[in-house]
């Protein structure tokens, strides 16, 4: 009994002194079982007062010989933890009471962003922000010489299993980082992450649109009533180093954030905490603005010139086919740019589209012009109702009205026949002439057979002048039915150019 209450003061003794000198290092517990065997020795002897007396003496001299080794306070402290911590492992959630809620605050820290807009995947560098309690990682900063944080690898604790639902990728790319744990507890784990989430895209108003990506946060397989999930910050999301440092080399500008934290669940379903993030994006569109946008409009107005040109220009449609072939090239740019969704059509595609068969019409009614202006060859006057429609009602809704109308076509028609009768009624009379002359001699008669020979070649110069000038009649008719038509194909080509503008073509927002 003396000597198995000898081993328990010289234990008590022994352990009072450690946590004195815990500094000293880990031989030291070797050499205090090497003085445990000395003691059972002293205690045979019964000579506890010399040894309660050498006893302090030993521990100094210990102390001495182990001066070398010493181990800082912190490396203590870990090694106490960690022993602690695996005897229970890392399975499960840090609380003492299974009815204690864990807490998780969650923020996100963007650094650099990419939007894949072909495959529809929004890429992130981000500083993910963790802060929970570990029950098990407490202790005493007085008993480990005032040290209040420690920094251990977050492989070796619990952690929140907090995943993004929306993920376009089998895991997250995640570099490691020390989590940082307080005397108390609390756990602070800033890892530097890559996120790549699934996000829809509506390109209707592409160059100028606006995109709005969601991510959705939450527990994999803790239920609100365990773990807890709120925002670390009012935003939830930190945007000031990306603004300052990684703005320009992104092809969009971050201008608006939200977050909100809901809890989502139905009656027989347990309820999980979810924090949903919304970037709000404008598209850079310097780029897009000088290639996709001017060069459009541009050979847009270029196309009035194809109907500023006289009709009997025959590069009329030799320009309008360049044009043509301009807006094909842009066309085939645009399908390299603009990204590939089934939801949507860029509004810009339409505007390109409708101008491509805009053009193919101005080539057609150039055409139509060009042939309506040498309709006048074959001394064919313009139908009545071809007349009224364009010299009459369509010359004067644009202030067309002139000298060749048809009221003066019709009065030269009628001129030119009243002369055709005038003429038939002398070569009656000169007929009648010659049945009186019969009996004249033989050198009257051939002076009349002269007269005649003129007067038939006088008939066939008179209608030969009569055919040209009934020709360059109809053939102005048709110039000015085609100049009326030209100038209202440009009026409605203007109009068509403008109202495509106000409605196809996109705007800023």
């Amino acid at each position: 009994m003396v000597r198995r209450e000898c081993r328990k003061r010289i234990k008590r003794k022994i352990g009072i002194e450690d946590r004195k000198k815990k500094s000293e290092g880990i031989n030291l517990y070797t050499t205090f079982f090497i003085f445990l065997s000395i003691s059972e020795q002293i205690c045979k002897g019964k000579k506890m007062t010399i040894f309660y007396t050498l006893l302090p003496i030993l521990i100094e001299i210990v102390r001495l010989i182990n001066c070398s080794g010493n181990v800082s306070f912190e490396k203590l402290l870990i090694n106490d933890l960690m022993t602690e911590y695996k005897k229970w492992g890392k399975s499960g959630r840090p609380v003492r009471n299974i009815s204690t809620v864990s807490n998780v605050s969650f923020s996100l820290g963007l650094i650099q962003m990419d939007l894949n807009e072909k495959d529809k995947v929004l890429t992130m560098s981000m500083w993910t922000r963790y802060v929970w309690n570990d029950e098990y990682l407490t202790w005493n900063p007085k008993d480990y010489g005032g040290v209040t944080t420690i920094r251990l690898s977050a492989d070796s604790i619990w952690k929140p299993d907090i995943m993004l639902y929306n993920t376009a990728d089998v895991d997250s790319v995640a570099r490691q980082a020390l989590a940082v744990i307080r005397y108390d507890g609390s756990v602070s784990w800033f890892p530097h992450t890559i996120f790549r989430s699934s996000c829809s895209l509506d390109v209707t108003n592409f160059p100028f649109d606006n995109q709005s990506c969601h991510m959705w946060f939450g527990s994999w397989t803790h239920p609100s009533d365990q773990i807890n999930l709120t925002m670390l910050t009012e935003n939830g999301i930190d945007l000031s180093t990306f603004q300052s440092d990684f703005k320009d080399g992104s092809g969009w500008d971050i201008y608006k954030v939200h977050a909100e934290r809901q809890v989502k669940g139905k009656d027989n379903v347990p309820k999980f905490t979810i924090v949903t993030f919304e970037l709000y994006m404008r598209r850079k569109m310097v780029f897009s603005s000088y290639i996709l946008t001017l060069p459009c409009v541009f050979l847009a107005c270029l196309t009035l010139v194809v109907f500023w040109l006289p009709p009997d220009r025959p590069d009329r449609t030799s320009l309008a086919m360049s044009i043509f072939g301009s807006f094909m090239v842009l066309l085939l740019i645009l399908v390299e740019a603009a990204p590939p969704t089934a939801g949507s059509i860029p509004n810009l595609g339409v505007y390109y589209c409708f101008n491509v068969v805009i053009i193919m019409f101005s080539i057609i009614l150039s055409s139509l012009v060009v042939n309506i202006n040498r309709g006048g060859n074959e001394c064919q006057y313009p139908p009545k109702w071809l007349n009224l429609i364009t010299l009459g009602c369509l010359a004067r809704a644009m202030c067309m009205r002139g000298k060749c109308t048809t009221r003066n076509i019709y009065s030269a028609t009628n001129e030119k026949s009243h002369e055709r009768i005038e003429l038939f009624n002398d070569i009656s009379e000169l007929h009648d002439f010659d049945v009186d002359r019969r009996h004249l001699s033989d050198f009257e008669k051939q002076l009349y057979d002269l007269r005649r020979i003129i007067l038939r070649f006088e008939q066939k110069l008179e209608e030969r002048n009569r055919f040209e000038k009934e020709k360059t009649m109809a053939k102005k008719s048709w110039q000015r039915i085609a100049t009326v038509l030209d100038r209202f194909f440009f009026i409605l080509y203007l109009v068509l150019i403008i109202t495509s503008l106000s409605l196809l073509f996109p705007r800023p927002v």
